[in-house]
């Protein structure tokens, strides 16, 4: 668990690096542990509690706004690493947590904690109050560390431990108070208990929210319910029996220069009469796209006339993967009557969305559909909007093979292209093949297969197989 300093920079007052600067078995455990937390939460509303929660003996804590880290002690270093893999150390919240730790004799610690801002008066933290405080050497003695959770402890895994044994060993290390403390939790209450200390935490007091932990595998992250205006721009629709039928709509924010920005599929809290008045509403209004969204089962959405604008609600927003890598969102243009992909850019993701209502007194300008109703609840940086220029690509073969009889006509294409952007953009391969394969006869009529490589013979020889393999007697090849 040492960690290696001299591969690390000196920044605003303390140290930071990246996942080289601590050992091998230590770099996947962030985004392991992020994983696991996320897909321990069950997130609820206040409306939900009452019926949603059945256990006593609960642990109820106030959830905080901020960044997640692992501690890690090894007895004599103290650093954190956040879930993006970044590596910090020399922070004076970390430095009070090493003394306590020394104090106690504690020869090492592996421990989870939210970084937060403790700001005058109690005032409630957010997450880009973290980030303003990294930046500034003046403001990092603001800076504080609320433990949550203990991976170790002198050796010792809790990993499969009860949270009774977990909050016992951190309150006996932590103070409740201080740069370094313990997150305000209430032991072993009854149910009841949850929804009083939701009003006078969350609503009276401002708080992020609550995290309830009971005997269930499982936590409840309890939130306010966020509303949102958003526009209407496709919906799916029902299959079978459930033809005719709104199954879901697709919604956006719009951005200030204009673009709309897809944000979430919304089909919860529709009744029966409200998924056939959407459809017979929508139905008239589908326009062109050369952008497809697709529902669960990957059958695309029919694009609408972006007029209609809606209340949804949801539990919470993701803007994380479990990995730590953001979400994207879909950046659309709608002009002359058509959508096209403009861009892909970092966003959010809905928890549990449901339709609230109908806005009429909204309509289809940024004022009332703005992307800035999230300021507020989370943190996206700033970014240019624009699509970034890249290279064209090089076409290295494209042969076209058609067979055809009375009533049915087949179609294969081989095409294969190097990209060109491989060292432009980390995501792109730099050779790509793509097979399709047409009948008209066939219950799919349209299947594609694709292949990408490094190498141009590798990616050549795959092209040269697939038509061995494919192309057989009675085919023509038309280009």
């Amino acid at each position: 668990m040492k960690l290696d300093i001299s591969k690390m920079e000196p920044l605003h007052g303390y140290w930071q690096g990246d996942l080289n600067c601590v050992d091998l078995a230590l770099r996947d455990l962030p985004s392991d542990y992020k994983r696991r937390l996320s897909q321990s939460f069950y997130p609820l509303n206040a409306d939900q509690i009452n019926y949603r929660i059945h256990d006593d003996n609960l642990f109820i804590s106030r959830k905080i706004d901020g960044h997640l880290q692992l501690i890690v002690f090894n007895g004599e270093q103290i650093y954190m690493i956040g879930r993006r893999g970044v590596v910090r150390t020399g922070l004076p919240c970390l430095e009070t947590a090493k003394s306590i730790l020394q104090k106690a004799k504690v020869t090492s610690m592996i421990a989870a904690a939210e970084l937060y801002a403790q700001r005058a008066g109690g005032e409630r933290s957010r997450v880009y109050d973290v980030i303003a405080a990294l930046a500034d050497d003046k403001l990092v003695n603001t800076l504080g560390l609320a433990f949550f959770d203990m991976l170790e402890i002198d050796g010792q895994s809790l990993r499969l431990a009860g949270y009774e044994v977990v909050f016992k060993k951190l309150t006996e290390l932590f103070p409740h108070t201080g740069q370094a403390h313990v997150v305000e939790t209430l032991a072993n209450r009854p149910k009841d208990d949850v929804h009083y200390y939701f009003t006078k935490w969350v609503e009276e007091e401002g708080s992020e929210g609550l995290v309830v932990r009971g005997d269930m595998p499982f936590m409840y992250k309890i939130k306010p319910k966020h509303t949102f205006d958003v526009i209407v721009v496709g919906y799916g629709e029902g299959a079978n029996e459930r033809k005719g039928l709104i199954k879901s709509l697709l919604v956006a924010f719009m951005r200030e220069s204009g673009e709309y920005q897809i944000v979430s599929k919304v089909g919860g809290n529709l009744s029966e009469e409200q998924r056939g008045q959407f459809f017979n509403l929508l139905s008239q209004k589908h326009v062109d796209s050369s952008y497809i969204e697709t529902d669960n089962e990957g059958v695309a959405l029919h694009m609408v006339q972006p007029e209609l604008v809606i209340e949804v609600g949801c539990n919470d927003l993701m803007t994380e993967n479990t990995y730590g890598k953001p979400l994207m969102n879909n950046l659309v243009t709608f002009e002359n009557g058509k959508y096209s992909l403009y861009n892909a850019v970092a966003g959010v993701r809905f928890i549990s969305p449901v339709f609230e209502r109908i806005r009429d007194d909204k309509s289809n300008v940024y004022e009332d559909i703005r992307f800035a109703q999230l300021k507020d609840l989370v943190y996206l940086a700033e970014e240019d909007l624009n699509p970034e220029e890249l290279p064209q690509s090089s076409l290295l073969l494209r042969e076209v093979y058609t067979k055809g009889t009375k009533d049915k006509i087949m179609v294969q294409k081989f095409v294969v292209w190097k990209t060109n952007k491989e060292t432009s953009d980390a995501p792109y391969p730099r050779y790509v093949m793509y097979y399709t394969n047409f009948s008209s006869g066939r219950k799919e009529p349209l299947q594609n297969e694709i292949r990408i490589s490094n190498s141009e013979e590798q990616i050549m020889s795959l092209a040269k197989q697939f038509i061995e393999e494919n192309v057989k007697k009675g085919w023509n090849l038309v280009k």
